[in-house]
């Protein structure tokens, strides 16, 4: 009687991120081992994120000056459409309406002066643009509203000095004006959505 002969078994693989995961997925371009969660379903198959990440490397060219134009613009433009909304006092209903067409303009001028380059984090810049933007904005309406305010003092009372306003009015300005916080808040929604679509 013969010895029964040792059967062949597979070799165990793991994933090559989370090596205490085993699994037999293979990216169908670098052929790395890789688990579930590692898996990015593509048209052409399955692909491990680090092979997905460069190929979209391929359309993220933005330079560090297209990072600042991206800053700067969003910010310009939402500091000046929100002092006017500050100013005007529209009712929160057409804050709502209007906010992410303006948005909508205020991404697509800062993706023309980049002429359209984008980078991993131009959404993110973007959208700290408006909010800086808009916060400035609704500082410069609120202090040159104060300064209106001392120099009709100061013509009627010339024996009383007016200050510069105190940062905590102009902070308490900013942030209790609710018509204000909803238009950054829209508009910064609205230009994070457009950096997120495709161009």
């Amino acid at each position: 009687m013969s010895e029964p002969q040792p059967t062949m078994t597979d070799e165990l693989t793991y994933c090559a991120v989370h090596p205490d995961r085993e699994t037999s997925l293979r990216c169908n371009k670098c052929n790395r081992y890789m688990c579930p969660e590692c898996a990015v379903q593509t048209p052409v198959g399955y692909r491990c994120k680090q092979c997905v990440r460069q190929q979209e490397d391929k359309f993220f060219v933005a330079s560090q000056w297209d990072y600042i134009i991206v800053f700067a613009v969003s910010a310009v433009l939402t500091g000046i459409g929100a002092a006017i909304v500050s100013a005007i006092g529209l009712p929160l209903l057409f804050i709502l309406i209007l906010g992410l067409p303006i948005g909508g303009g205020i991404a697509e001028a800062t993706l023309r002066a980049t002429q359209r380059r984008r980078g991993r984090r131009s959404n993110v810049i973007a959208v700290a643009g408006v909010i800086v933007g808009g916060i400035v904005g609704g500082f410069a309406r609120i202090y040159l509203l104060y300064m209106d305010l001392a120099r009709q003092v100061n013509a009627s009372l010339p024996e009383q000095a007016v200050p510069a306003p105190p940062l905590n009015i102009l902070f308490q300005g900013v942030f209790n004006d609710l018509t204000l916080i909803l238009f950054i808040a829209m508009v910064a929604i609205a230009v994070y959505g457009r950096f997120q679509m495709k161009l």
